[in-house]
């Protein structure tokens, strides 16, 4: 075979090898395209069928309307008589069954078998249904218990704390007879009232007020924020004019942080000590180192004075001071021992009853009650057994003084100035006018505001002690100075 056959034989083989190369290359792509097709729908397909929450498939047709709860009906009582829970849940409209459920919640969360009266109770209601949805019950000033029904006969109850608020209050008005017939008229608090009589009985008693006085006062409330407990927490300052003499008491806590009324020139007002700390029938043993004891018969030391009362006649303490004891004292049975100013303790034993709130470390103001006469420990009848101790020793409550003329000190005097000029500012923008007959209206145009966060509650037209006439366009006016009213800062309150 010649060079020519060779080299045309060369490339018909090599046209023929890359045409079947390029039919096999196509061949190829054509059937890897077609797997990959087939692969893609048949993966999603896989995630069409098999994966949730795909967005095409999150709506349902005919979609759910979802609607809020009606807000229930809120009943709030003051309780007129005592009586077992299940018995108001069922006037409630709880059948026996559910009654007694509901009832032994609030057992269990706070110890409350019955619903006492006095006590603020707050039903909520269904307003479609009537149904008992919860309550609210105050077990006292400080503690109330909350249950509430999820459905199903399930309910829950839980003690919770009640929240305050303080808000001070001022009056004005004019004497047009008796002090104590216009103090009933305009439903003046009998504590303030106990307090300003203390005050200044000494300097000119409020029964001989003159007709015209012009009576000013600034006492402090403590309200709950669901406005079921209400109660007057002393008395802030009281202003008392007539003739050419005015009367001023204002409230200070003094050097060791007790709270006390003192005039315009920082003197205490009221009584600085009690010569007695009861109205006692008569001393059945007096202070003796040396007596014959009716129960041990044998002598020894009586450190006191055994004063003779009835079963229960309130125990006072005699002087402002600090609890050291409220509790069982041996011998003494139930006994209250108070320090006063001058490392001078009092001793109150025998009681029958010592209030729930006195403990050590209260403090305690002249003539609170911090007790009742009894006859617990080694006694041989009701009486109070009545002692003083001074430095470690006995001394005789017959003899002995106690309380001391307290008045400002220097240190202090500045603040003392600075919150007695405040509240005469408040006295100062008060009307005065008298015949209260409404509350609770709006301040009209044109009155100043007594000051924040003060209440201020005045009457209709008088003269003024200027001798302008003052017309308020709203009778009976309550002036309030902030929605939100509060305790004024730094300030204290006073009550006997």
């Amino acid at each position: 075979m010649g060079p020519g056959k060779v080299c045309a034989t060369r490339w018909r083989r090599i046209v023929l090898a890359v045409v079947v190369m390029t039919f096999a290359t196509v061949g190829s792509l054509r059937l890897f395209l077609n797997d990959s097709a087939d692969y893609a729908q048949d993966d999603t397909a896989s995630h069409e069928t098999d994966l949730a929450g795909r967005v095409e498939n999150f709506l349902p047709d005919d979609p759910e309307i979802v609607t809020v709860a009606p807000l229930p009906i809120t009943i709030s009582v003051i309780l007129d008589h005592s009586a077992p829970v299940y018995s108001y849940l069922q006037d409630a409209g709880l059948d026996y069954a559910d009654a007694g459920r509901w009832s032994a919640g609030i057992e269990t969360a706070a110890g409350v078998n019955d619903f006492d009266a006095g006590h603020a109770l707050t039903l909520y209601k269904d307003p479609e249904t009537g149904e008992l949805r919860g309550l609210k019950y105050n077990v006292n000033d400080r503690e109330a218990v909350s249950e509430t029904s999820y459905g199903e006969g399930v309910v829950r109850a839980s003690p919770e704390l009640i929240r305050y608020v303080f808000r001070p209050v001022a009056v004005s008005f004019r004497l047009r007879g008796n002090f104590w017939r216009e103090a009933r008229r305009n439903a003046l608090p009998s504590t303030v009232l106990a307090t300003l009589d203390d005050a200044f009985k000494d300097n000119h008693p409020l029964g001989l007020l003159p007709r015209g006085s012009y009576i000013k006062l600034i006492y402090q409330e403590r309200i709950s924020r669901d406005d079921n407990s209400r109660s007057v927490t002393g008395l802030q300052a009281a202003q008392i004019r007539f003739g050419r003499k005015t009367l001023t008491a204002v409230a200070f806590r003094d050097q060791n942080g007790r709270p006390r009324l003192y005039d315009a020139s920082g003197h205490a007002l009221g009584a600085e000590a009690l010569r007695y700390p009861l109205n006692f029938e008569y001393i059945s043993s007096g202070f003796n180192e040396y007596r014959y004891h009716p129960l041990l018969h044998r002598y020894r030391p009586h450190v006191g004075v055994d004063l003779v009362a009835r079963y229960g006649t309130p125990v006072k303490s005699v002087a402002d001071g600090r609890v050291e004891t409220a509790g069982w004292c041996g011998q003494l049975g139930r006994c209250v021992r108070i320090l006063h100013d001058g490392g001078v303790v009092s001793i109150y034993g025998h009681l029958s009853q010592i209030p729930p709130e006195l403990h050590e470390g209260i403090d305690v103001h002249v003539g609170q009650v911090i007790g009742q006469v009894g006859s617990s420990g080694l006694s041989t009848g009701p009486h109070l057994h009545y002692g003083l101790e001074k430095d470690g020793y006995y001394i005789n409550p017959l003899t002995e003084t106690i309380g001391a003329n307290h008045q400002i000190s220097p240190r202090m005097r500045a603040l003392f100035d600075h919150f007695k000029s405040e509240y005469l500012a408040i006295f100062n923008r008060l009307p005065v006018v008298a015949n209260r007959r409404s509350i609770n209206r709006t301040l009209p145009s044109g009155l100043d505001s007594p000051g924040p966060g003060v209440t201020a509650i005045v009457d209709d037209n008088t003269k003024s002690p200027d001798g302008q006439v003052s017309r308020p366009r709203s009778k009976g006016i309550v002036i309030e100075t902030s929605a939100d009213t509060v305790e004024i800062r730094g300030r204290t309150s006073v009550m006997r």
